[in-house]
């Protein structure tokens, strides 16, 4: 299979949990089942109904969709003919066995393609879970699709999460920033994009053939994609799962990072004419942490939890994002800000505060999507909305208030401090929060090119995407702090001092009950309204950049230059450059140094293989602080290769890197051995078409499901052997790694797509080198093995062993202490010896 897949790490894909999912997204540890809990938020329905988003019959059936329960999706994935191949044998298989059951008198829907995306990679499935434990194609199925979950075939992800990548158009060659990437499922969708169908361009390449042909994307490197996608979470665990993830994508061109997205750190490049020169990027994704009350069919809490407070005190952590993001965008790069939200607070304002901090539309325009995704049903962003917030006195009861300008805000606060001086509004209101003012239409941030998908459009969750597109550098600045105290003081102030304008208030009449709903009466304030951390990603707000982000130049001196923040706060600039932070990579737990070029270990393995001299040498990484080849060798691209070892002293939090393509083989007299390295499944098919030595054809598929279905297979010194045609090949070969080709072809006894897999010749055995659970992936994708019951010779030898030596000391364990002397007696005086303690007996 191709590299989507192929070994690496192990378990699911998950959906956005702590920090990214809505209304108190931390972990769920409610006892109550799903099923029971009141899908109903008076103060959750009233923002929505009244805020102006839809009509007032669509949003009833927007509404009724988002009480419902979210269908169960899914993507393949990998190379594409991978991709589909797999799709096939799904199809195929199971799709008939599905449509010909019944419940209850009606006909069961099976799994549907999702019309949005291309080539039917895309499915999802509506089916009650009461059905599904009850029918045996059902839970064929589940078992298929855990399994190539497993492999990496097939990612669980929901629906609208795999929109915002495709909106990024992608292509191999780019240099991609992922800006907040855990849990991995948009990365492994971007790391794709990246790599194109590059093992059909290197094959190309390996037989001196242009891999460039039709211009889409840049493989110049000998058929490799030169694109490098960065993966970035705040979040250290979090950036650990994300790392758990994107490994079993296989992919070279690949960083995973530790930082906060806010002030995502400047990466160095090898300067020109001394100048220091800084890495700028093609596509940026920021799909930030957010409310996440699109996620209301998955997320039990964001009905529990809900207030208008958390839309609000994230937009100014997700502005602070969307600049950094435009900061290191290249001149005519795009970046796709995304939410789970549905709050324009969270969304259009974010994106209408972002370009103003720019400098306007002549620096960034928003990009009209339709031509991405066509079949993907969508309404426009907003131009108008309101502000939703509640008041309080300590002790006191909650009123909910709708805004329609920061003005009206502004005015109900000097109002209710005249007449309620100890009543709090949120501080997190801003400017910035509001409608942008009216400008003439030349000027005007056309904020309807934005996209919104609503539950009931396609049976999915809620989402918003804008696509933005960097036209010119942009200017000084920096987002202001979130809390709004100072900048209200002033606006008091002024308004104070001119004749008051009219103002629209709205007083909502829903008022905030203890679990988030609503009711005509009203009640005290707790403890619980102020807990917020549980509902955004925990950011260190503290981390200071490696080059302060200012402005495009990323120039060594800096001028202080006050700037206004899109919330109307003066600022000012840093005056020079940071030093750099000590340490660097030696406060990390993991170490990336490259060996040598010339490293006669490298040369040792690479002869062995007989890999054409014009694969790259210099990219090999071992993860230790000396440089050792001692168990595990990784294989990079080049551009990662240059950002590693140009920023590894200076701070940066490296995380993941490389794929592992040789592991030492460790047993006895290994020494004598021409190459006592192992070929990885991870990295194999990387190193595949540049091989020459050491390869075996498996042409049968009775021979493949031998070597799956067995491990360690005999082949005795008289040449005796039932794998076939490969042990027919192995038998003259030097004990080592090797590897297996198996090339697509058609008919009942074909194969589906290539493999190549890596085998141990072992002096008296062979052994693909599959683990367990990719073999029984591999038995029930090609064979429909089920239950498959995989020998091991060896570990069963070891197990006997174990177990009769066990048996044997149970056995001597158990026996009468005078009858043991008495035998061993017995035993010494039979042979003629003579009792060593009566020897030693003095009269």
């Amino acid at each position: 299979m191709g590299r989507g897949g192929r070994g690496g790490g192990r378990g699911r894909f998950r959906g956005k949990n702590k920090g990214r999912g809505g209304g108190g997204g931390g972990r769920d540890t409610r006892t109550e089942s799903w099923n029971d809990i009141q899908r109903k938020n008076e103060l959750f329905e009233s923002y929505y109904r009244r805020g102006g988003f839809l009509e007032e019959a669509e949003f009833e059936e927007m509404w009724k969709t988002l009480a419902t329960d979210l269908p169960n999706s899914f993507r393949f994935t990998g190379t594409k003919s991978d991709a589909l191949a797999v799709r096939e044998i799904f199809k195929k298989r199971y799709i008939p066995a599905i449509q010909s059951m019944d419940f209850e008198g009606e006909p069961v829907e099976p799994p549907r393609p999702v019309a949005a995306f291309p080539d039917e990679l895309v499915w999802d499935m509506k089916t009650h879970k009461k059905v599904i434990r009850r029918y045996a194609p059902f839970a064929e199925f589940q078992k298929f699709l855990v399994a190539e979950t497993t492999s990496g075939n097939i990612s669980r992800q929901e629906v609208v999460s795999m929109i915002p990548p495709h909106f990024l158009d992608v292509k191999p060659g780019m240099v991609v920033l992922d800006m907040c990437a855990a849990p991995g499922s948009k990365t492994a969708q971007l790391a794709e994009m990246i790599h194109g169908d590059e093992e059909e361009r290197v094959a190309r390449a390996a037989r001196d053939e242009n891999p460039n042909v039709d211009g889409e994307g840049d493989y110049s490197d000998d058929g490799r994609s030169t694109g490098l996608l960065i993966a970035n979470d705040t979040d250290y665990k979090r950036a650990g799962m994300l790392t758990h993830q994107v490994k079993r994508l296989n992919f070279p061109n690949l960083i995973v990072t530790n930082h906060d997205a806010s002030i995502f750190p400047s990466v160095e490049l090898p300067s020109q004419g001394g100048k220091k020169q800084y890495l700028k990027y093609d596509r940026i994704l920021a799909d930030v942490p957010c409310s996440g009350d699109g996620t209301a069919r998955k997320n039990p809490n964001v009905w529990s939890k809900w207030t208008p407070k958390d839309g609000l005190g994230l937009h100014n952590l997700q502005l602070r994002i969307l600049f950094r993001g435009l900061q290191m965008l290249k001149k005519g790069g795009r970046l796709v800000y995304s939410t789970c939200s549905m709050n324009p607070v969270e969304n259009e304002a974010v994106v209408a505060a972002a370009i103003e901090a720019c400098g306007g539309i002549s620096k960034v325009q928003l990009v009209d999507g339709s031509g991405h995704l066509p079949n993907l049903k969508r309404k426009p962003g907003l131009n108008k909305w309101k502000v939703y917030d509640t008041s309080a006195v300590p002790g006191g009861e909650k009123t909910a208030h709708l805004f329609n300008s920061w003005d009206a805000f502004v005015k109900a606060k000097q109002n209710y401090d005249k007449e309620e001086p100890e009543r709090q509004f949120s501080s997190k209101i801003s400017p910035g929060c509001f409608p942008p003012i009216e400008k003439p239409e030349e000027e005007r941030i056309p904020l309807e090119r934005c996209v919104r998908v609503y539950p009931h459009l396609q049976d999915t969750g809620g989402f918003f995407i804008a696509i933005l597109e960097k036209i010119d550098d942009i200017k000084i600045a920096q987002i202001s702090a979130s809390d709004n105290t100072e900048l209200l003081r002033k606006a008091m102030q002024e308004s104070e001092a001119t004749t008051p304008a009219a103002t629209t208030v709205e007083l909502s009449d829903a008022t905030e009950q203890p679990n988030g709903s609503t009711s005509p009466s009203k009640r005290k304030l707790d403890d619980a309204d102020v807990q917020k951390p549980e509902v955004i990603k925990k950011v260190k707000t503290e981390e200071a950049p490696l080059e302060q982000p200012v402005n495009d130049s990323d120039s060594k001196s800096k001028v202080e230059t006050p700037a206004k923040a899109p919330n109307g706060a003066v600022t000012k600039a840093p005056v020079d450059e940071p030093s750099k932070p000590k340490g660097g990579q030696q406060s990390n737990k993991e170490y990336f140094e490259y060996v040598p070029a010339d490293d006669p270990s490298i040369a040792q393995i690479l002869n062995f293989f007989g890999i054409s001299s014009r694969f790259p040498r210099d990219r090999f990484m071992v993860k230790n602080k000396e440089g050792l080849l001692l168990n595990k060798v990784y294989y990079t691209s080049a551009l990662a290769k240059t950002i590693i070892n140009q920023n590894k002293y200076r701070g940066m939090k490296f995380i993941h890197c490389g794929v592992v393509m040789f592991v030492s083989h460790k047993i006895k007299d290994a020494e004598l051995m021409k190459a006592p390295w192992r070929l990885q499944n991870e990295g194999i098919r990387i190193l595949e078409p540049w091989a020459e030595q050491r390869i075996v054809k498996l042409t049968n598929k009775n021979t493949l499901y031998k070597l799956l279905i067995e491990m360690f297979p005999k082949m005795p010194r008289d040449g005796s052997h039932e794998i076939g045609e490969v042990g027919d090949q192995l038998k003259d070969m030097d004990i080592g790694c090797c590897f297996v080709r198996v090339e697509q072809s058609e008919g009942e006894d074909g194969f589906p797509f290539r493999m190549v897999l890596p085998l141990w010749r072992h002096p008296g055995s062979a052994n693909l080198m599959v683990d367990k659970d990719d073999r029984k992936a591999m038995l029930l994708r090609l064979f429909n093995e089920k239950d498959p019951q995989i020998k091991n010779h060896v570990a069963e030898k070891a197990a006997a062993a174990a177990a009769l030596e066990a048996k044997e000391a149970e056995e001597e364990e158990s026996k009468d202490p005078a009858e043991a002397e008495a035998k061993a007696t017995m035993e010494i005086e039979e042979e003629g010896g003579v009792n060593l303690e009566d020897a030693m007996e003095v009269s």
